[in-house]
């Protein structure tokens, strides 16, 4: 569905906050907003036409965020929270919120730290797959692990007419049995046979309409879990193209931030980082979109 459009940067203004752009295609930055209050339901529609455009918006200072006020704000944008099945590295009382990070408590990992280290779009292998991700840093190392955004919509309108015109009507399976092969090398034989009996692979088609902007954009699910079969090598050749320094974003992490994304024409990496001598939790939510790409 076309959502009305909306001038977000002067809605934004009219509420008081600030908006600054931390690269020429992907990421703003938005200034003078605390997550842990209530937010006015006019801004709902602003932020998310923000985030489909920008593809990630950045919140900086949210210490006093609670899991519950983080979870509220996250479920006004539509889709249903997603509930991962390696239920142990969910919040108790909040399972919709998964511990990305090295970190443990009482001699037990609660968190998985190889999540993300992928070019990906969330839950890509879903028949409806991931609408926005939201992030939340408890504690970040002092340097690297970084996550970089990349803005399909940008990527495929900087391709040539003649090959815009050779990609359409490609399709690209998405397996979810290879993606949890690689995120969870510590899972059993039966977890994993579990896992592709509960999700099947799925086909999505290459190029998507983002259905709020009416523009098409890349979609190419992930490198851990995506191929296109009929055609070896243009999986990678616009993996290289989409990823290029002009249409990512890489952020710096410091804790209190929050990130919003949009997952239907982007993808983003995690980078790794010394586990061994420094701690990084994140809290993730995913919002499941309740259409199929098209």
């Amino acid at each position: 569905m076309t959502r009305p459009s909306i001038d977000w940067r002067h809605s934004l203004a009219a509420h008081g906050l600030a908006a600054h752009d931390l690269s020429r295609h992907a990421g703003t930055q938005i200034t003078g907003l605390d997550l842990s209050q209530p937010i006015d339901e006019a801004l709902i529609p602003t932020l998310r036409a923000a985030c489909a455009e920008r593809v990630v918006l950045l919140f900086r200072d949210q210490h006093d965020l609670t899991p519950r006020a983080y979870l509220a704000f996250a479920n006004r944008f539509g889709g249903r929270p997603d509930l991962h099945s390696q239920r142990q590295y969910c919040l108790g009382e909040h399972p919709e919120i998964f511990v990305v990070g090295n970190v443990e408590e009482n001699g037990r990992r609660i968190g998985a730290s190889r999540v993300g280290l992928n070019w990906h779009t969330d839950h890509y292998h879903l028949p409806e797959p991931g609408l926005f991700t939201f992030l939340h840093a408890l504690v970040v190392p002092p340097e690297a692990g970084e996550t970089r955004y990349a803005n399909g919509l940008a990527a495929y309108d900087a391709l040539p007419a003649a090959a815009k015109a050779e990609l359409d009507g490609i399709q690209v399976r998405h397996s979810r049995a290879k993606l949890f092969k690689a995120l969870f090398p510590e899972a059993t034989a039966e977890a994993q046979a579990a896992e592709q009996a509960k999700m099947p692979d799925v086909i999505h088609p290459l190029v998507r309409r983002h259905p709020e902007l009416a523009r098409d954009g890349l979609y190419l699910g992930g490198e851990w879990g995506s191929e296109i079969e009929a055609e070896p090598g243009l999986f990678d050749r616009l993996l290289d193209h989409m990823t290029d320094g002009e249409f990512v974003y890489q952020h710096h992490w410091r804790a209190g931030d929050v990130l919003m994304s949009d997952n239907r024409c982007s993808l983003h990496r995690a980078s790794e980082w010394d586990e061994t001598t420094e701690l990084r939790r994140l809290h993730r939510i995913i919002l499941i979109d309740d259409q199929r790409p098209q």
